[in-house]
């Protein structure tokens, strides 16, 4: 092994193609032009979803990936939002993703909880303010890669993060006027504190000419032994085994994959409904200030991604006074960054500088 040890992540979960928390853009202080609401829950339930199929635009292909699993994204989010007051309410989401690349498939869950303030302000009916404070996370057991991955002329032949992690906490501010009864303006601004976590690396790769499993721990210690026997000047080996500070590679994994950072974002969109169906074309900008990790990009001769900017429609359409089937599409410039954080290091960056797009299709129970 050498210096390369610490590339082992260049291309680990960025080619998957996977911090705001998730529908920020949708942010509405108030859906002033449906009308008054005498429902106090609110219920969402939607199916998620990327694949070649999917991908009528051919984002993929378009950033350069050439296999068609790749990025290939299949899950659910169910969220609800029960109104207390017409001043308080508090709302909870899960997201479950599982993310393709190759033969692996990788998982991830998200959890969002929060509470939101609507005050009068003196207000007209045609105007409306809300603020969210909220508390939201993404966490999976481990993520791997088992295909071969060349990085730097080095080829690792499998690649894992265990129990990666992270947390946010998120204050929006959201305002919404009614231009008339078909149309309406959201806009928002959000600030917000992140940390990324991970336990630990391991790697299959060769050193001095012999596959090896190799561990890296939170200390930044490694260890490893021979995956398989070798043959080292005609002479076999059964048993090798190797140890140090991951340091003398180039790699810190306190520095390259634990960080804390501060995000800002801002957005708006336009509602316009007309009787049973509803529209919302939304845009959302997100800047990111991390803590050292954008230097240690720097040093690896990659190019930090500091922001992210998402498009995003849902068209809706009311099937009865209690459902409300909907269909729901986003496009990132910059990947999954801001939104999963922590597949974000300082050695992956230049992977997630790619447009990716989602889809959902959902249900919303309500007037119940």
């Amino acid at each position: 092994m050498q210096r390369k040890l610490a590339l082992f992540c260049s291309g680990l979960f960025i080619s998957l193609h996977s911090a705001a928390a998730p529908n920020d853009l949708f942010l509405q202080a108030k859906n002033l032009a449906a009308g008054p609401s005498s429902s106090a829950l609110h219920v969402t339930l939607a199916a998620d979803a990327v694949n070649d199929t999917i991908d009528v635009f051919d984002f993929r292909e378009n950033e350069g990936v050439t296999d068609t699993s790749a990025g290939d994204y299949q899950g659910f989010h169910l969220a609800a939002q029960y109104d207390f007051s017409p001043a308080w309410s508090i709302e909870g989401a899960y997201w479950r993703r599982e993310i393709d690349y190759s033969d692996d498939r990788n998982k991830i869950h998200s959890a969002l909880l929060g509470a939101r303030f609507s005050p009068a302000f003196n207000l007209s009916q045609d105007n409306a303010v809300s603020f969210r404070g909220s508390f939201w996370l993404n966490q999976a057991d481990t993520l791997n890669k088992t295909s071969p991955t060349q990085v730097n002329a080095r080829t690792f032949n499998q690649l894992s993060v265990d129990s990666p992690e992270d947390w946010q906490v998120q204050l929006d501010a959201i305002f919404s006027r009614r231009l008339n009864p078909m149309n309406q303006l959201n806009a928002f601004a959000s600030i917000g504190y992140s940390k990324v976590e991970v336990s630990g690396l391991d790697i299959q790769a060769l050193y001095q000419g012999c596959l090896m499993h190799i561990a890296v721990n939170s200390s930044n210690q490694y260890t490893g032994n021979l995956a398989r026997p070798c043959d080292v000047g005609g002479i076999i080996l059964n048993d090798m085994q190797v140890q140090g500070n991951a340091s003398d590679y180039g790699l810190d994994i306190q520095q390259d994959l634990n960080y804390d950072s501060y995000f800002a974002s801002i957005g708006g969109s336009w509602s316009w409904r007309y009787k049973k169906f509803e529209s919302q074309l939304a845009y959302q900008y997100q800047r990111l200030w991390r803590d050292r990790i954008d230097d240690r990009v720097s040093s690896f001769g990659n190019q930090a991604i500091k922001d992210n900017h998402t498009l995003g429609a849902k068209f809706s359409y009311d099937f009865s006074p209690h459902i409300t089937g909907f269909l729901q599409g986003e496009l990132y410039q910059h990947n999954f960054v801001g939104q999963i954080p922590f597949l974000y290091n300082s050695i992956t960056a230049d992977r997630l500088d790619k447009r990716y797009g989602l889809a959902s299709l959902g249900v919303q129970l309500h007037h119940f």
